[in-house]
């Protein structure tokens, strides 16, 4: 434990003079405010016109991964409201380089235009597919994420090298492929928290945040309605003047989900970047409930065109179990490439449900050697390294584990057994042969005054439609224990259950998983045909040795079967959560029986009664087509076919 902390606090006190690699070097640099000599984040810094890059970390610093190729190229360093800043590369390696930016005067004055503030917006919406990529674009990155505690201190820190495949931006999207090139994390939760909640789909705010190519709501012409526009003083971005356009909602309003600013250029109309929050309404109609969302994201040009540069997401939420989320995540892109690269495979793509704290790797002392990243700040090298030095503390009131990797701690039982859990439904067609009838059931029990008698007509049909709830617990990688319900719809009522073993075998291994699948269950069904409400005059009546005091009951006439069910199937995975299965099954029958069933009507739900009387029985009276008989009319047939959807929890 102790010689993986101080490699740790090496690596991130270190990272910005490490060697990129035997080939490439590094740029490392400083960017200051000329006139009061203040750091400055978030600048872009940019090599051979933007074809790689990165950004300044709240200290103003940034390393830059220089290949041979680009040694001769040109330095750019920009920022909103700055000079653009230009150089020749210097000599490599050398010391640290000190960029100076200026304050631009046209930040200072106000922007004049002629028309309105939305036909800006307008204009810069219809110019999207002149300013932006028109062509598959993958943008080489680093992410980063973290959970920190109210005191702001980071619960775990995960980091990332995503390529993120983006589709041409004439259409709308805010989908698209992310393949995770390598990982880590660096986890200070307590070891046995009892239950963790992770945050996922985090690597996909390349895409959730580009909000010119979702066109997220205050840029889309059907909402324009429910924002008010207003011009604030103007801004520069690379020497070039620029529209500050706010957006807020409506007085009154509530469907304009957001509220913040955009940066749009005065001369190509494109979007430079926005910053926004969600509103309250817009945090209603969210799909996952958080307490305050706020976003920032700014683009880059680069060979003509311009192209998504940095994103910086911010969650805040009350769970229901466990302490509040404060997630942090940001994205840069260092590399653009626009050539026709092919779309990573299947197995190689991320899943938006995927959690990205589970796909870290080893730690490895030289892990982001030869990459480009955003430079960890000063603060949040020092908050890691005063809980490391707490870890390392108590670790030694704490006998160690021969053979433990700190990185990879032991899960809870909780946990272990969500990693092995998955739940489904399915639908199905329950095999029941049903020919036309008349049927007649009477029952009066001696020493009651009750009364059943209901003459029913049963329609032909050879079709009953059957839902299914299906848990299973994974006993190996291809073994599984499986226990469902069931219930019967149409003019049939009636619920049940299996218990059993399903096996599943993937036969598609290097892409989308085809898996093939065998199971063996026990099942037990009703099939039920409802009679009505009767009145109970008999407030102690007993039924079977059941206790039936409710001034109402219901009742209807049933088979109980048991069978086996093998079963042969297909499954193709949707996604690393969700998979899409059809089974057929042929029911091997062990005994049937035919019931009377009577149910209390009235009373808490938890405390209702239900008896059954097993035919035949002197009190019960049933006939089909007028003559006597024990046996219902419909038939169990062998054959059952469903197809479902399962979903993995971890």
């Amino acid at each position: 434990m102790n010689a993986w902390l101080r490699s740790f606090w090496l690596l991130m006190v270190l990272v910005s003079t490490l060697p990129a690699g035997a080939q490439n070097t590094v740029l490392r640099g400083r960017v200051l405010d000329a006139e009061t000599h203040q750091p400055i984040p978030n600048a872009q810094v940019g090599v051979a016109d933007n074809r790689i890059g990165t950004s300044t970390n709240d200290d103003g610093r940034f390393a830059l991964n220089i290949p041979p190729a680009y040694t001769q190229e040109r330095l750019t360093v920009a920022l909103l409201g700055y000079k653009n800043y230009s150089r020749p590369l210097p000599p490599l390696p050398g010391p640290e380089l000190v960029v100076e930016l200026k304050i631009s005067p046209a930040a200072l004055g106000e922007v004049q235009i002629t028309g309105s503030v939305l036909g800006i917006v307008r204009e810069a919406v219809a110019r999207i597919p002149r300013n932006y990529p028109v062509r598959p674009t993958q943008l080489t990155g680093f992410y980063r994420e973290s959970d920190n505690d109210p005191a702001g201190q980071p619960r775990y820190l995960a980091e990332g090298l995503l390529l993120a495949f983006k589709e041409p931006y004439q259409r709308r999207t805010a989908e698209g492929e992310v393949q995770i090139k390598q990982s880590r994390k660096v986890d200070l939760r307590p070891d046995r928290q009892p239950i963790r909640i992770d945050w996922a789909g985090g690597p996909f705010i390349v895409h959730l945040g580009d909000f010119v190519h979702r066109r997220s709501q205050f840029i889309n012409p059907a909402h324009f309605k429910d924002y008010d526009y207003r011009l604030a003083p103007g801004s520069t971005f690379q020497d070039r003047p620029v529209y500050v356009i706010t957006f807020a909602p409506k007085a009154g309003n509530r469907r304009a989900d957001f509220e913040g600013r955009m940066y749009i250029d005065q001369d190509s109309y494109a979007f430079l970047g926005a910053e926004w929050h969600y509103t309250p309404a817009g945090l209603n109609n969210s799909p996952n409930s958080a307490d305050s969302r706020a976003l920032r994201v700014a683009y880059q040009f680069y060979a003509g065109r311009w192209h998504l540069k940095t994103v910086w997401w911010q969650t805040k939420a009350r769970l229901p179990i466990g302490p509040p989320l404060n997630y942090f995540g940001e994205f840069l892109t260092t590399t653009i490439d626009t050539a026709q690269t092919p779309r990573p495979g299947y197995t190689e793509r991320a899943q938006y449900r995927d959690v990205f704290l589970h796909n870290a790797v080893a730690y490895d002392s030289a892990f982001w050697q030869g990459h480009t990243t955003l430079l960890p700040s000063t603060a949040l090298q020092k908050s890691l390294f005063d809980q490391q030095r707490q870890q390392q503390t108590d670790s030694l009131f704490k006998p160690a584990e021969a053979g433990t990797d700190p990185q990879q701690k032991q899960l809870s039982a909780f946990d272990r057994f969500l990693k092995r859990f998955s739940y489904g439904s399915h639908v199905g067609a329950w095999p029941l042969d049903v020919p036309a009838a008349g049927l007649t059931v009477a029952y009066a029990p001696a020493g009651s005054g009750l009364q059943v008698q209901r003459t029913a007509r049963v329609s032909a049909q050879d079709l009953t439609i059957i839902t299914q709830f299906e848990y299973q617990y994974a006993l190996t990688r291809e073994l599984a224990l499986s226990l469902a319900t069931q219930r019967l719809y149409r003019q049939f009522k009636g619920d049940g259950w299996e218990v059993g073993l399903s096996y599943e075998h993937n036969f598609n291994s290097h892409r989308r998983p085809l898996y093939g699948r065998a199971g063996l269950g026990y099942i037990r069904q009703t099939v039920g045909l409802p009679l009505g409400t009767f009145d109970n005059p008999d407030a102690g009546l007993r039924v079977s040795g059941t206790h039936l005091g409710a001034d109402e009951l219901s009742a209807r006439i049933q088979t109980v079967s048991d069978a086996l069910r093998p079963s042969l199937g297909l499954g193709i995975e949707l996604s690393h959560k969700f998979e899409l299965v059809a089974d057929a099954s042929y029911l091997v029958p062990m005994r049937s029986k035919t019931q009377l069933q009577l149910d209390e009507e009235s009373g808490f739900f938890l405390f209702r009664s239900s008896a059954t009387v097993d035919l035949p029985a002197a009190a019960v009276d049933l006939r089909v087509n007028d003559q006597p008989t024990t046996r219902l009319p419909w038939q169990q047939q062998p054959w059952l076919l469903s197809i479902g959807l399962r979903y993995r929890v971890r």
